[in-house]
């Protein structure tokens, strides 16, 4: 997550659906693997849905936060934080993930290691957590501690999550794969052995990009969440989100 990100197409999705989630009445935490912003690209530039009255109708409260939120220059996390849109009992860990400036890969990794055991200590009492990286969960072609690695997860990170007792939803970009071959990794994952018992679905956010949100869930959460995203299916968000079969 960049904070440029905040108030466009993909965030106004992203906070309805863990508005539904909230409906559980579990206790949510957010990780926003939070990186500088960049400005190589129009990445967080989809905020045209702001001038089409017809998405108020999703969401009227989350829809006006967001537009005075782009209209004044306030894109950044903390809006967030300190707004109503999700509960007040919802933890964040805000502490940016940046490694560039560290030259020895021993202490890149320490770093890393402090950072992810202070956001499981913030996020301790959370039921289920939300990681929200810029790309994912860690794929083979990316070390963790080089340069864009702060833009994943890291597949033991995930599994510290679980071990904690903790449901997990995170955020996927799209790879550069057919979908089957794609979402086969995921699938794959199910047999792991650090997330025994789990259980495993995702949504697809289609607006401006693709988004997938895979749920690693514990069993006394399953179908509480499974509930409210059913019902996020039979609002005016049929039309961005759809369910995965992983």
């Amino acid at each position: 997550m960049q904070n440029r990100y905040v108030g466009d197409l993909g965030d106004f999705g992203k906070y309805a659906l863990l508005r539904r989630i909230t409906k559980t009445g579990l206790t949510l935490g957010v990780n926003w693997y939070l990186a500088p912003d960049e400005n190589h690209n129009s990445d967080g530039k989809h905020i045209s849905y702001l001038k089409d009255k017809s998405y108020r109708n999703y969401d009227e409260e989350l829809y006006d936060f967001l537009k005075y939120v782009v209209d004044n220059g306030k894109r950044n996390v903390l809006s967030v934080q300190e707004s109503i849109i999700l509960p007040r009992n919802t933890a964040y860990y805000d502490s940016i993930l940046d490694l560039t400036n560290e030259l020895d890969p021993l202490k890149r990794r320490m770093r890393r290691l402090l950072w992810h055991n202070a956001a499981l200590n913030k996020l301790n009492d959370c039921e289920i957590v939300f990681l929200d990286p810029d790309n994912g969960l860690q794929v083979k072609s990316v070390s963790l501690t080089e340069r864009k690695g702060n833009k994943y997860i890291g597949l033991d990170e995930l599994k510290d999550y679980y071990k904690l007792g903790k449901s997990i939803i995170f955020y996927n970009h799209r790879e550069r794969k057919q979908e089957e071959e794609y979402l086969d990794k995921f699938r794959k994952l199910q047999h792991d052995p650090g997330l025994t018992g789990a259980k495993w679905f995702a949504l697809k956010f289609v607006g401006g990009t693709i988004r997938d949100y895979i749920f690693v869930l514990r069993p006394t959460h399953f179908y509480l969440v499974e509930e409210q995203c059913k019902a996020l299916l039979n609002t005016a968000w049929k039309a961005n989100f759809s369910l995965l079969c992983i």
